[in-house]
């Protein structure tokens, strides 16, 4: 599908493949709403998780890989809740729900996702790690990390399901050095932020999240002010997720903006050990991926 000068056509398309996407299993909707209450308990999400025996399964499969490290084998959804916390495991469950909601039959586009899931594991687990740092409570670790899996889904979503003229988007922005945000607007109608929020909004993700997926471009531009961290976090380790991998997952490498970095205050030292850091979870990532 070739992008014409009226973008018109493409937004249409792009408007009815979302429409037309599968909704979320009802166990992971569930489970997103559970943990949101402070009331719930381990036994009310081993029940949830337990009745889907598909994402039960997986879900044992991941906790028992070399990837936790775990020194006893886990044989019950409750068990893996204890060991890992509760957010860990709807953490889990949550990325196999949306990695089952975007899959494809092509070979080339599955070594695309591929290559995005790597890149998004390592910048969640470099976002919450960088979250630690920063002194934020334990409930914005979570959200940090979540959002820095999720962060991209509208970028996902595009690169699955509309590969040939997103590809031209980033064509266009490596001759141009546009932003991002800038180029998909002129070329698509829409951006992959917006469409993000509107994933997350069509799978009933909790609104925290969906803001965090929504504004993670634009942290200043967020209008729920405490969430103003979280998305900081996330942008620097979407900006060194992009810094540190080749692009073959639509990265683009962008600067930081001004208010992030001042809100950042880490010395280039600290820097460059994040971007370690980050590349060592690549690595960790494809681990992971190759058991859900």
């Amino acid at each position: 599908m070739a992008l014409r000068s009226d973008n018109y056509s493409i937004q249409k398309y792009i408007e009815k493949a979302m429409i037309d996407l599968p909704a979320m299993p009802t166990v992971i909707v569930q489970v997103l709403q559970a943990t949101e209450k402070d009331t719930v308990s381990t036994t009310e999400i081993e029940n949830l998780i337990s009745a889907d025996a598909g994402i039960a399964t997986k879900l044992l499969k991941v906790v028992n890989s070399a990837y936790f490290g775990l020194p006893r084998q886990v044989g019950y959804i409750g068990q893996a809740i204890a060991i890992l916390g509760m957010h860990q495991v709807r953490n889990l469950v949550l990325s196999v729900g949306v990695l089952n909601a975007l899959n494809t039959p092509s070979p080339k586009i599955i070594e695309v996702q591929r290559a995005f899931w790597e890149n998004s594991f390592a910048a969640a687990t470099t976002a919450q790690a960088m979250a630690k740092k920063k002194g934020l409570p334990t409930k914005d670790q979570d959200l940090c990390f979540i959002g820095g899996l999720l962060r991209d889904i509208g970028r996902l979503f595009l690169l699955t399901a509309f590969n040939q003229p997103y590809q031209q988007v980033l064509s266009e922005i490596s001759k141009t050095n546009e932003h991002l945000i800038e180029a998909e607007n002129k070329m698509l109608g829409t951006n992959h932020a917006d469409l993000g929020g509107a994933l997350a909004e069509r799978w009933n993700f909790p609104h925290a999240l969906t803001d965090v997926i929504k504004w993670h471009e634009d942290p200043q531009g967020c209008p729920e002010e405490s969430l103003i961290p979280v998305l900081n976090v996330v942008n620097v380790a979407d900006r060194l997720a992009a810094a540190c991998t080749d692009g073959v997952s639509g990265t683009i490498n962008q600067e930081w903006s001004p208010a992030v970095n001042e809100w950042l205050a880490f010395s280039d030292e600290e820097v460059e050990e994040m971007k370690e850091d980050l590349l060592n979870n690549v690595t960790r990532a494809k681990e992971f991926l190759g058991l859900i």
